[in-house]
C-alpha cells in the first residue's frame, strides 16, 4: 500500500498524519524498528490503527515516511549550499572543504533546537549505528543514494587523479564520522573533563568540517604517493 500523498489530505487528515509520525518518531528513537508497533503508535498518536495503516499501508512505510519527513529538508538545504558553492566557483571544481561545508552544515542546523542540541534528533542519528543493516540498505536507497551520488561527482571533480575506492572509503568515514559526533556529543565533556563543550553545536560541525575536508584530502594524498611507490 502506497503511502498518501499529503497534499490531497484535508486539513483534519494532515494533522492526523502529523501525529502518526510524530509517535513513530519518539518510539523509534527509543526502542527501534523492532520495537515500534503500529497499535502502540496510533494509541500514542491518539487514533486507530486503521488509521495509521490507511496514511503509510505498514510499519516499514511508516518509518522510512518518519525518516523521510525529517531528513528531506535537510537534503534540500544540502544541495542548495552545493549549487550555490558551484555557482561562485566559476565552474572550477569546488575544494573538499568547500563540500563537506554543504554536507555538514544542514544536518548541524537541524540538530540544533532553541536551547542547544535536540535531543530526539541526537537520538534518531544514534539510531543509525543499531538498525540490521538490511533496514539501513534501505533507507539509504531511498533517501540518501541521489544525494551520495551527487556530492561523489563533486569529489571526483575535486580529485581527478583519485581512485574511485579510495574516494569511497573516505566518504564512508566523513559520513561515520558525522553521525559518531552527533550521536555521541554527550560523551565530549566527561572524555575532555569538561574542557569541550557539548552544547554547542555550531562549533562541533565548524570543528567537523575542518576535520573532514583536510582528513578527506590527506588521505587521498596518503593513496597516490602509495600507488607510485
Amino acid at each position: 500500500m502506497m503511502v498518501k500523498e499529503s497534499n490531497k489530505a484535508t486539513p483534519r487528515a494532515i494533522v492526523t498524519r502529523n501525529r502518526i509520525l510524530s509517535a513513530a518518531e519518539h518510539l523509534f528513537t527509543t526502542r527501534g524498528f523492532a520495537g515500534v508497533t503500529m497499535r502502540e503508535v496510533a494509541r500514542r498518536a491518539g487514533t486507530n490503527v486503521a488509521s495509521a495503516h490507511y496514511h503509510f499501508g505498514s510499519k516499514e512505510g511508516l518509518i522510512i515516511e518518519m525518516l523521510r519527513h525529517r531528513i528531506a529538508p535537510i537534503n534540500a538545504e544540502r544541495l542548495r549550499l552545493l549549487k550555490e558553492a558551484k555557482h561562485h566557483s566559476g565552474g572550477k571544481p569546488l575544494k573538499p572543504l568547500i563540500i563537506f561545508k554543504a554536507l555538514l552544515l544542514p544536518i548541524g542546523q537541524a540538530a540544533t533546537g532553541s536551547t542547544g542540541p535536540d535531543s530526539r534528533f541526537m537520538q534518531l542519528v544514534g539510531r543509525s549505528f543499531t538498525e540490521p543493516a538490511s533496514f539501513l540498505e534501505k533507507v539509504h536507497r531511498r533517501l540518501f543514494r541521489e544525494l551520495s551520488d551527487i556530492f561523489m561527482v563533486e569529489l571526483r571533480r575535486s580529485h581527478p587523479a583519485a581512485r574511485e575506492e579510495d574516494l569511497f572509503w573516505n566518504l564512508h568515514f566523513v559520513v561515520a564520522t558525522m553521525l559518531g559526533a552527533l550521536a555521541n556529543h554527550r560523551r565530549l565533556v566527561p572524555f575532555s573533563s569538561g574542557l569541550c563543550n557539548d552544547q554547542n553545536v555550531d562549533e562541533m560541525i565548524q570543528r567537523l568540517i575542518v576535520f573532514a575536508g583536510g582528513g578527506f584530502t590527506a588521505s587521498i594524498e596518503n593513496a597516490k604517493a602509495k600507488a607510485n611507490q
